[in-house]
């Protein structure tokens, strides 16, 4: 079987698959509309636009294997005053002297600056005492008006009491957007505000769409995950339980800073030590698109979070428009993951790193003549991969020092991080040395001796550390882990 064939028939089904993908998103994304606008309502005015595709099917990189479902990903604006301007400042000493809500009423002409701890984005409100600022919230009655000594003080526990009464608090985001779906799919429900004794008396109701029986029975709201920064659904489209992602985020409102471009948007030869020569044109390329679209922030963890799905969208739109196989690979490699890797260990990789890779590579490897076949196109990402689990780091694309590679199993042994990666690239580079052999182990042998060789010592490797590979298998699925969001040497 040739590479090309194993693709077609194994990675990325046409026909009546792709047929079935298509209208399962088409479907989704319709109910979604309806959803969302009843969501609004509930929410009075809370949640105000339309979901917006983002993740592999927004990406073209979704999977269409036999036995899996792609699932859709979608971002719903969360209503955030433009005059704030929120504009990425230092980076922060530590997140508990700072607050993981946005505000919605304390006003500055040049944007409110927040500042970053790993992914975070925190107010830091002794900071912003310290500029000028407009607030609006009621005085403390307790205040004296002869205060005046005490200016500086004054002025944070204003800050601090607008803060309480008027913010945007991660968690509670999720709550309510929970909240509204859960009332958007309750066939109770006529319209989102039926029980509520100030609508009824308006004298011209607001309109929603209908959502029909069809929708609400097509439809399951999965429980609340206050860690994750999505609403989970599973959609049944006839044939697949198809599972759909509502993310809601705050859009367009984020600022970026001169002085986030130079520290965030790191050269490369911070950790890659290969051919540089491409690198200020497509370093200046990436922070043109983070200018044009900005980053999003998404509620996770209990913090708000920067997150550049669209800006992601951007760069990967047309990335094979020079006839390139680079999409081809990357489907290749997540289908590896999901049928041998993530079942022997876990789900050490994911689709978001095998992404950044991508992304890497595409900045990295900017000719054509890297990605004119399927196998040169897999072999490309292979090198990067094994260069970067070699090193233990995986650079977030955007923000350089946060390490993806970063986790921190609850077991306090130590080992079970550098094992677990080691052993992916010993994979890695058993399918670099023969990728066809690796990709169809039941074919008729090449007898390819350093293939052989490679293979002989993976297994040796994996009876070896037979034990804490099981005991790594055993907390990845347990999701027994904690992301560690500062690179090693300790830096934001």
């Amino acid at each position: 079987m040739s590479l090309e064939r194993f693709y077609t028939e194994r990675v990325f089904l046409a026909g009546d698959k792709a047929w079935r993908t298509g209208r399962a998103f088409l479907l989704a994304k319709s109910a979604l509309g309806k959803v969302s606008q009843w969501a609004y309502e509930a929410s009075t005015g809370l949640f105000p636009g339309e979901p917006v595709p983002v993740g592999s099917y927004g990406e073209g990189l979704h999977l269409q294997a036999a036995g899996s479902s792609a699932g859709f990903d979608f971002l719903l604006p969360v209503r955030y005053n433009p005059q704030l301007a929120p504009v990425s400042g230092g980076l922060a000493e530590a997140p508990p002297r700072c607050k993981q809500a946005l505000p919605t009423y304390i006003f500055r002409q040049e944007g409110l600056p927040l500042h970053r701890w790993g992914s975070q984005a925190l107010l830091d409100l002794e900071a912003l005492a310290e500029i000028y600022v407009e607030i609006h919230c009621h005085r403390q009655e307790a205040r004296r008006e002869d205060e005046d000594d005490e200016t500086d003080l004054d002025k944070l526990e204003e800050l601090e009491e607008s803060l309480s009464h008027h913010n945007l608090e991660p968690k509670q985001i999720l709550k309510d957007l929970h909240r509204c779906v859960q009332t958007a799919l309750d066939p109770a429900y006529t319209h989102p505000r039926q029980n509520d004794p100030v609508f009824q008396r308006r004298l011209f109701p607001s309109r929603v769409p209908k959502i029909d029986h069809h929708i609400r029975g097509g439809f399951r709201l999965e429980a609340l995950d206050l860690d994750g920064p999505a609403i989970q659904l599973t959609f049944n489209d006839g044939c697949d339980n198809v599972p759909v992602r509502l993310v809601p985020a705050v859009l367009g409102a984020f600022k970026l800073s001169n002085q986030w471009i130079r520290e965030d948007l790191a050269h490369l030869s911070d950790w890659w030590d290969g051919d540089l020569t491409n690198e200020r044109a497509n370093f200046l390329r990436k922070a043109r698109v983070v200018r044009e679209v900005g980053p999003e922030l998404v509620s996770k963890g209990g913090f708000w979070r920067l997150c550049f799905s669209r800006a992601e969208t951007q760069l990967l739109e047309d990335i094979d428009a020079d006839g390139g196989h680079r999409g081809a690979a990357l489907r290749v490699l997540k289908f590896i993951n999901m049928t041998r890797w993530t079942p022997e260990y876990g789900s050490i990789l994911t689709s978001y790193h095998l992404k950044t890779i991508l992304l890497w590579c595409c900045e990295i490897y900017p000719q054509t003549s890297q990605w004119e076949t399927l196998l040169s196109s897999i072999q490309t990402l292979l090198r990067l991969l094994i260069h970067t689990l070699n090193k233990g780091n995986l650079p977030h694309y955007f923000l350089v020092s946060v390490n993806l590679f970063s986790r921190c199993y609850k077991s306090g042994n130590a080992i079970y991080r550098p094992l677990g990666l080691e052993a992916l690239r010993c994979e890695a580079e058993v399918m670099l040395t023969n990728t066809m052999q690796y990709l169809m182990p039941d074919s008729e042998p090449q007898h390819d001796g350093a293939y052989e060789e490679m293979m002989a010592a993976l297994r040796m490797f994996k009876e070896e550390h037979k034990e804490d590979l099981k005991e790594l298998k055993r907390m990845e699925d347990g999701h027994m882990y904690e992301s560690v969001e500062m690179s090693e040497a300790g830096e934001a």
